[in-house]
C-alpha cells in the first residue's frame, strides 16, 4: 500500500509539473514561448526614402471587400521594411482633396500627387481579383510612382511599361481602364495572385504565419485562411516584399 501510494505521489508530481507548463523535469528550466517574428524587409535604397500610399483602386468583378482598408493594411505591411518612411492613406487622401483631385486619373495625376505629399514615390494598390471563401483567392497589383523629377527616377530610355492606366474614385472604387501614352510610366510594378488552395501559396503562407499565428492554435497558417482580414494582410507583407525586390534589382542595375 506505501508502495503504491508513492507511485501515486510521484504521478502528481508529474501531473503538476506538466500543468504548471512549463518546467522542464530534467533541466528545472521554464519552456518559453517563442517570440513573436516581424518579417522586417531590408529597403534597397541607399538612403532613408519616402514612399506614400493611394487608395486600392478594385479591378475585379467583387465589391465584398473595402479598398481604403485594403490600403490601411497595405501601409501597415510596408512599415516592415527597414529604413522606409511611409506616409499613411490618409495624408494621400488630404492632399487629393487639397488639389481638387477625385482620383487617381492618370499617372502624371499620380506623379503631381507624390510631389504634392513630399514622397519619394507613390504607391497605387489594385485588387484584380477577390474571393473570400475557403480557399481564399486575392490577386493584387502594386505600382509604384515617383515625381517627375526625384532621386528614384530610373533612366531616361526607361520606365517598365504597363498595359493600361489605372482610375480610382476614393469615394466610389469603380475602375474603368484606358491605353497608356507618354513618358510618365510606373517606375516599378509587380502583380500576383494568391489562391489559398496553391502549395505554393501555402507555403509562403506558412512561413508568414510562423510567429504570428496564435502560439496555442492548432490551426496555425490556416488561421489566415479562414480571416479575410488576416489573409489580406498575408498577400500585402507578400506584394510589399516583392516591390522591394523589384526596386532592389532597378536600382542596382542603374
Amino acid at each position: 500500500m506505501r508502495r503504491l501510494s508513492g507511485r501515486v505521489v510521484l504521478v502528481a508530481a508529474f501531473l503538476v509539473l506538466g500543468a504548471s507548463g512549463g518546467c522542464s523535469f530534467f533541466s528545472g528550466e521554464k519552456k518559453e514561448k517563442p517570440p513573436s517574428l516581424e518579417f522586417s524587409l531590408e529597403s534597397p535604397y541607399s538612403t532613408v526614402r519616402t514612399l506614400a500610399v493611394a487608395p486600392a483602386i478594385n479591378l475585379s468583378p467583387s465589391r465584398d471587400f473595402d479598398g481604403l482598408k485594403v490600403s490601411d493594411t497595405l501601409y501597415e505591411e510596408m512599415q516592415q521594411v527597414r529604413d522606409l518612411n511611409v506616409l499613411p492613406l490618409n495624408k494621400t487622401l488630404v492632399a487629393m482633396r487639397r488639389l481638387g483631385m477625385r482620383d487617381i486619373s492618370d499617372p502624371k495625376a499620380a506623379q503631381k500627387l507624390a510631389e504634392a505629399l513630399g514622397a519619394d514615390g507613390l504607391v497605387i494598390p489594385a485588387v484584380t481579383a477577390y474571393d473570400p471563401y475557403d480557399p481564399p483567392t486575392v490577386g493584387m497589383i502594386l505600382q509604384l510612382y515617383t515625381p517627375a523629377s526625384d532621386p528614384l527616377k530610373n533612366d531616361a530610355d526607361g520606365p517598365l511599361s504597363r498595359p493600361e492606366t489605372l482610375h480610382s474614385n476614393p469615394a466610389n472604387p469603380t475602375v474603368v481602364a484606358e491605353a497608356a501614352g507618354g513618358p510618365a510610366q510606373p517606375v516599378s510594378q509587380v502583380s500576383a495572385v494568391f489562391n489559398g488552395g496553391n502549395q505554393t501559396v501555402i507555403a509562403e503562407l506558412k512561413v508568414f504565419a510562423d510567429g504570428r499565428a496564435p502560439y496555442d492554435s492548432a490551426l496555425r497558417e490556416r488561421t489566415f485562411l479562414l480571416d479575410t482580414d488576416e489573409y489580406m494582410r498575408f498577400v500585402c507583407h507578400a506584394m510589399v516584399r516583392r516591390l522591394m525586390d523589384v526596386e532592389r534589382t532597378r536600382v542596382s542595375d542603374r
